[in-house]
């Protein structure tokens, strides 16, 4: 009796466990595309405590990419390595920040420059120098972002930085005007302050990422790769303008990340 009463208990805890995780699949073959957002500690009253990462979950999560062999790449050498007719190294990963928070420059840059990581930004341009005003208050602190002077210092320090449109609007509720005024004007923006011309889109909220005349929109506004919030690993050669990504959460384990890294996905 005991021994059929152990057998049930393990069946049920793998059970559990397996819908928790998918350690179960196969790994996944394509390019990792990391997604983070802020890097810190959650200010008090935010409720989208899961778009923060501690520094040292940060710290642990490069240092897991560097024992791992990993060598990440910014989306401009992806689309330079595209635009050759070369392959993207099997041990290429991206590291991607999105909305231009002005902890990615203090808090997160350290963490990157120990391992010798770049990474790409996307900013949304008429936040710079102000706050995350799209956010509601009520739900998530309003925090500073990057001005132009440290924009240019992510530059500087060998990032990519990527345009996530002027305002970060829901680009497919937008009319087909509106939307390519996002898409073209911060493209504009940020060649005449960067002094090159952005190569990298991410969609807000990655809504109309799957919108196929507002892709076009996207190509025809000068860019060569786009990023959507879909989960899994990128397919830079088969769906540029339609990356997936793995979201990188705060309550993310270690074998959360290691299941995003080799499966795609960590979470059913």
């Amino acid at each position: 009796m005991l021994p059929e009463l152990l057998s049930g208990i393990g069946l049920l805890a793998a059970g559990g466990f397996s819908a928790r995780w998918n350690w179960w699949r196969p790994r996944a073959k394509g390019l990792p595309v990391l997604m983070y957002h802020k890097v810190g500690v959650p200010p008090a009253g935010s409720k989208l405590k899961k778009l923060w990462v501690s520094v040292e979950q940060l710290r642990r999560q490069m240092e897991y990419l560097k024992r791992r062999g990993y060598a990440p790449l910014t989306l401009r050498r992806v689309a330079e390595l595209l635009d050759a007719g070369d392959a993207v190294p099997a041990n290429a990963a991206v590291i991607t920040f999105d909305d231009g928070y002005q902890n990615n420059l203090t808090e997160g840059l350290p963490v990157l420059r120990e391992f010798g990581f770049p990474a790409t930004i996307f900013v949304v341009v008429n936040a710079i120098g102000r706050d995350n005003f799209w956010h509601d208050p009520a739900t998530e602190t309003r925090v500073p972002m990057l001005t132009w002077d440290e924009v240019r210092a992510l530059r500087d320090a060998g990032w990519d930085i990527g345009s996530h449109t002027l305002n970060h609007p829901r680009l497919a509720r937008l009319t087909p005007e509106d939307a390519r005024k996002e898409l073209e004007e911060s493209h504009a923006t940020l060649a005449r302050e960067m002094g090159v011309p952005p190569v990298s889109f991410a969609h807000p909220y990655g809504n109309g990422a799957d919108d196929l005349p507002l892709r076009l929109l996207i190509q025809n506004a000068g860019y060569r790769t786009a990023c959507t919030v879909h989960q899994g690993l990128a397919d830079p050669v088969g769906a540029p303008l339609a990356l997936r990504r793995i979201f990188v959460r705060g309550d993310d384990t270690r074998w959360d990340f290691h299941l995003n890294i080799t499966r795609g996905r960590a979470r059913l």
